[in-house]
């Protein structure tokens, strides 16, 4: 029986999705955009401090200001950073208005973008919709509006790679215009990932992979937390991902610091929506070749289904950063280990294996306190939150077996995660 509660695998998955809603940049790239809900988050706001000189200075000031309050700051994917709609129309009104005074700063036209696609494709799209005229506007109006302001620039490729996302080989052209004119930048880093990825090309994986950990763009909380969860993986293991911040680190890791290279990391939407991709993958991993009949069986979960059925001589995990709809009609053979769960058609001593990771082989004290104040904090506290399941059914054995001062521990540290997190609702679990 799996000891991970369907309610705590919900839990684990949506307050992961929060900071990642549509799966993110992998499914946004090669197979369209979903349209949902945007992030709760706190909003934080920011006051323009005026220098009072007159009444009438006062009130043109305030006159040309409304709705405008925001100062133009940098925006970034929510794979790095969660903010709600509010957020970024006012950075799409501030960088529009950057722009349209002549701002030298090129990056404007990325943050503008970016702002645009944030509020679109992964808040509001009626809302945006309904906004949308002067600082809201379509892709390709962006787009042709960057071309003729900064034609032959790194900005402009990079605009129109992902304008033309649909369009492979088109994409691909301008990645390497961007890729020449500023090599190995870090919003090219998951681009150029994708692009080998799907080539299979792992020399050219691992120079990206060596040059991505180079530059500390990926927050270290989350090779910590993809560390974890691949040391404690059985022996030739696959492991099944879903978004960027459970499938790159790990990837990451394992070509530029030689951690777990047994291990199969799978992206589950690559797999299923990318063929070619997934027969180079198979073939070379001696699984028996999945042909889709159509797009009705493209299913994550038929993917599923094949593998657990076809592969018996490598153990097969999920990350608990899926959903639970993709292996939901095997959930009795589902076993809750940590950060993942690991199909089984036979019982084991699940919990066992679960206590040995958090005790023996999980590094944790980053979660105690962090000492450097991170663009991406709210990121990485919500991928934090995916240890709460693992500290209450540690918790609740801690207990059972009578061992305060385990119990006791695990509560500290687990209060803190959820509390940073965000995921206050957690805390039940630890009040008995």
């Amino acid at each position: 029986m799996n000891v991970l509660s369907s309610e705590c695998r919900n839990k684990v998955y949506f307050g992961y999705a929060e900071s990642r809603k549509t799966t993110i940049r992998i499914n946004e790239r090669f197979y369209g955009l979903r349209v949902l809900l945007c992030i709760t988050t706190h909003l934080m706001h920011q006051s323009m401090k005026l220098t009072i000189k007159s009444i009438l200075l006062v009130l043109s000031v305030a006159f040309c200001l409304q709705g405008f309050a925001q100062k133009p700051e940098p925006v970034c994917s929510v794979v790095r950073q969660i903010h709600d709609f509010d957020w970024y129309e006012q950075q799409a009104k501030a960088w529009k208005h950057e722009i349209d005074n002549g701002s030298t700063n090129v990056l404007a036209w990325i943050y503008w973008s970016e702002a645009n696609r944030m509020a679109h494709y992964f808040c509001d799209a009626q809302k945006w919709e309904s906004k949308k005229g002067d600082y809201f506007v379509t892709n390709a109006q962006l787009v042709e509006a960057a071309e003729k302001a900064i034609p032959n620039t790194f900005e402009f490729d990079f605009l129109k790679m992902q304008a033309e996302k649909n369009n492979t080989t088109v994409s691909n052209e301008y990645l390497m215009k961007a890729q020449a004119l500023r090599p190995y930048d870090n919003l090219l880093f998951p681009w150029l990932m994708n692009l080998y990825l799907l080539d299979n090309d792992k020399a050219q994986m691992k120079q990206v992979a060596d040059k991505w950990f180079e530059s500390n763009e990926m927050p270290q909380e989350l090779y910590t937390t993809a560390y974890n969860n691949l040391i404690s993986l059985d022996s030739n293991a696959i492991l099944l991902t879903y978004g960027d911040n459970d499938s790159y680190p790990a990837w990451i890791l394992q070509a530029a610091r030689k951690v777990r290279p047994d291990v199969l990391v799978l992206n589950i939407p690559f797999a299923t929506h990318k063929d070619s991709f997934r027969e180079k993958v198979f073939a070379e991993n001696g699984i028996k070749p999945l042909v889709f009949a159509n797009d009705s069986v493209r299913t994550d979960q038929n993917l599923f289904k094949h593998l657990i059925t076809n592969v018996t001589s490598r153990p097969i995990y999920v990350s608990i950063f899926t959903s639970e709809d993709v292996y939901k009609a095997y959930a009795k053979n589902m076993y809750f280990v940590g950060l993942s769960l690991k199909y089984s058609p036979k019982p084991f001593d699940n919990l066992a294996v679960l206590r040995n990771n958090v005790e023996n082989k999980y590094m944790l004290d980053f979660l105690k306190q962090s000492f450097q104040n991170s663009p991406s904090q709210s990121v990485i506290n919500m991928v934090n939150g995916g240890y709460l399941a693992s500290f209450q059914k540690l918790y609740t054995y801690y207990k059972q077996i009578g061992q305060r001062d385990k119990a006791l521990k695990i509560k500290a540290l687990a209060v803190t995660v959820a509390k940073n997190s965000g995921l206050t609702d957690w805390l039940k679990y630890f009040e008995k």
